[in-house]
């Protein structure tokens, strides 16, 4: 690709938004069938860079999202783990709002497609797109299950794509080449529920007249003022020249969504919306739902108004329907299309994440070992509008945060701020202004508001060359340091004044580079403006000052502003075999079995097995309900158990036994053939984590092997582990059993 088209997309990003006054950015809808990973976070910290700095320049501008919560994966999880699929979503719903706040990510609203609004603006589309004739009925020929007895959705087939012949595709889409297709296009097609092949029968569903949007999509992605980049013109140009199909947006029962009104009456059986449809609708609905307790503004206001611009951001394996099925529904219904920006994947030490090497790491996992702020600045560090792959090279990563982070940008705001505070606490008279200072300031001004300067390039998401920009000004910081020597004394009181005036001078500099980075690194930022004794320095603006101003009346010790990275070995692995031969390790300082208050619902006696209980657990709204085998029936009768809370591990994998599922493992402390469950007060709050004073909480999955690693005793009617006491909030969980039991 030309330098010159790419420095036409730059341009044109910044122009579509520079005037607007409301911008309401998104980030592709996190799936809510697993956790957040350090590829997921990509997108979500380019989000939130951009907002934090639209915000910077005065921008109305809101960061939105909400969890996906719909469709055929996440029922047939929901349904393994025995959980209903509301519960099962919610679980995730609350994880990812946490792992979005360890990274700094602000969600100016984070919802769920799941949702009263979601379905009343899904029908709303429905109903106007079938009002203008672009959404029909029709009979089709679909897969069907013969053994059990359903029509079976795309993601309950898998087979050979028809494109690249890749084995174990799902029915819709192909992961390995990014083709879409009907699920009666895979070859050797297999139901996932049976293992048998499908035969086809006829059944109707609705379908959206995708293909009657050709031209205006074509002459939308093809337009000279487009900010589509040319890698995703190019695909969707291949698309469009393959013809674009009509495009099923109804499933069958079972399905986890929305019923289609109506559509018993006119099909004769319960149809579903696809989770294409709804999902992408979900950026709308939560703006509406942040709306409303907005006097004065609606979500029609920041998505279909004039002084208005949307802008989505998403990862390439997405585009096709990004770049094809939204803008079409949209324009059906007469809303304005988003700006769109695709990202690529994120590598880690230049190959897929995979678990077997050590480097698949969930964000709880990465966060434990390195904090959020710096992998922040990683990503902003290596983030343009290149539909390119990311490599997290551990080494690299270890490098930029030591070297260029703490040595560079860090050492310079830290070291002139401790030399302030020490030196001048009481503050500055004047700020020098000599002719090295002056041009400084000039070119300073350059690369900040100049064209290709530090705001543009943040305005057209050129965040790698933006975050250059600033460490060159801070390189110049050290360099100036360095050079004055502020520590030596002084012949005369003129040069005094005038060393006191140049750290007046680096003072302002470090102000100015706290605001420039404030969208990259908001904490670290904040360290910097406490140093000034304000909560923040933003609303000063860039500039370089006399000493009259507030900001700078006095400079407090500034507290460390960047940790250093140590490389954390979290697998080992058999280079030979290619196989895990130590068990995934919990981050270090980590209490690895996920403890949590619940209460036993029900108990029946297990269909198969004489000494076996099947419990119902009720965890509260994060967790949910769910099944759990135990072996208590020699000890415990049902009346013993019904409506006692008691502590559960919740983390290990989920496993039959004889026949039926365990989702989690009741606790026992064990002194002979004396058991006693972990039985907690009546009214500590259900899902309430148990802890061990020290250790953090661990959420991953383990196995027995794993259990193991953490043996916990009970001493003085208390559980220990590691000398420290269980506790649920602020309570000791107490167990009357002799001391030494094993809980287990």
């Amino acid at each position: 690709m030309s330098m010159q088209c790419f420095f036409v997309i730059m341009v044109n990003l910044r122009d579509q938004l520079v005037d607007k006054k409301r911008v309401v950015v998104t980030a592709a809808l996190p799936y809510a069938n697993g956790n957040i990973h350090i590829g997921h976070l990509l997108e979500h910290v380019q989000a939130d860079i951009f907002v934090r700095f639209l915000k910077l320049v005065g921008k109305d501008a809101l960061l939105i999202c909400a969890s996906d919560m719909h469709g055929t994966p996440i029922q047939i999880s929901a349904k393994k783990a025995g959980i209903d699929p509301v519960k099962f979503v919610e679980k995730f719903h609350v994880d990812f709002q946490e792992d979005f706040a360890s990274y700094l990510i602000n969600y100016d609203n984070f919802y769920k497609t799941h949702s009263n609004e979601n379905k009343e603006l899904a029908e709303y589309f429905f109903f106007e797109l079938k009002k203008k004739g672009y959404i029909y009925l029709k009979e089709i020929e679909q897969y069907y299950d013969e053994v059990e007895e359903q029509f079976l959705p795309d993601r309950f087939i898998k087979g050979t794509c028809p494109k690249c012949n890749a084995d174990d595709q799902y029915g819709d889409n192909c992961e390995s080449c990014g083709t879409t297709y009907n699920s009666t296009d895979l070859l050797n097609p297999k139901s996932v529920l049976s293992g048998e092949k499908p035969v086809l029968r006829k059944t109707t569903h609705y379908f959206f007249k995708l293909g009657d949007f050709s031209l205006e999509l074509e002459a939308w992605i093809n337009d000279p003022k487009s900010t589509i980049q040319p890698e995703i013109k190019n695909w969707l140009n291949n698309w469009l020249d393959q013809g674009l199909k009509d495009w099923c947006i109804s499933r069958d029962e079972p399905y986890f969504g929305f019923e289609v009104p109506g559509s018993v009456d006119e099909t004769g059986e319960k149809k579903y919306f696809y989770v294409w449809l709804d999902a992408p609708i979900g950026y709308l609905s939560s703006t509406k739902n942040y709306c409303f307790n907005k006097e004065g503004v609606t979500w029609e206001d920041y998505w279909n108004s004039p002084d208005s611009v949307s802008v989505n951001l998403l990862g390439k394996d997405i585009a096709y329907f990004h770049y094809l099925f939204w803008p079409a529904m949209l324009k059906g219904m007469g809303i304005n299309i988003p700006l769109l920006s695709t990202h690529g994947f994120i590598t880690v030490d230049g190959k897929k994440m995979s678990k077997s090497r050590g480097t698949f790491f969930t964000a709880k996992d990465f966060y434990s070992f390195y904090g959020g702020e710096k992998l922040r600045f990683y990503y902003a560090s290596n983030l343009n509008r290149r539909v390119l792959d990311i490599d997290l090279n551990l080494d690299d990563f270890k490098a930029v945060s030591n070297n260029v982070l703490m040595g560079n940008l860090g050492n310079f705001c830290f070291r002139t701020l401790s030399f302030a505070s020490k030196n001048y606490a009481s503050g500055f008279d004047d700020v020098c202004k000599g002719d090295e200072e002056k041009k400084f300031i000039a070119d300073f001004f350059e690369k900040v508001d100049g064209s290709n300067g530090v705001k543009d390039c943040f305005y057209n998401l050129e965040f790698k060359k933006a975050v250059k920009l600033i460490l060159e000004i801070s390189d110049y910081g050290n360099k100036y340091f360095q050079k004055l020597e502020p520590w030596k004394k002084r012949e005369s009181v003129e040069e005094t004044n005038l060393v006191k005036s140049k750290i007046c001078f680096m003072v302002n500099l470090v102000r100015n580079l706290s605001i420039l980075i404030k969208p990259v690194m908001p904490d670290f930022s904040v360290k910097i403006e406490k140093s000034f004794g304000v909560e923040a320095v933003i609303g000063a603006g860039l500039g370089y000052s006399n000493l009259g101003f507030d900001w700078c009346s006095s400079v407090v010790e500034c507290e460390k502003l960047v940790d250093k990275v140590q490389l954390v070995e979290k697998k080992v692995v058999d280079p030979v075999k290619e196989e895990v031969i130590v068990e995934e390790g919990v981050p270090s300082g980590s209490f690895g079995i996920d403890l949590r208050v619940g209460e036993i619902k029900s108990v029946s006696d297990h269909p198969n097995a004489d000494k076996l209980y099947v419990f119902k657990v009720d965890f509260g709204p994060e967790v949910g309900e769910r099944q759990i085998i135990a072996g208590l029936k020699k000890y415990f009768s049902v009346s013993d158990l019904v409506g006692r809370k008691s502590l559960f591990c919740i983390n290990l994998k989920p496993a039959k036994l004889r026949g039926e599922l365990s989702c989690g493992m009741s606790l026992v402390a064990e002194s002979g053939d004396d058991l006693k469950l972990l039985f907690v007060e009546d009214d500590i709050k259900l899902g309430t984590i148990g802890k061990f004073s020290g250790f953090d909480h661990f959420s991953g999955e383990i196995d027995f092997k794993m259990f193991d690693k953490f043996p916990m005793v009970i001493k003085g009617g208390k559980v220990i582990f590691d000398g420290k006491v269980l506790k649920v909030g602020e309570l000791d969980v107490k167990v009357d059993i002799a001391d030494g039991s094993k809980v287990c």
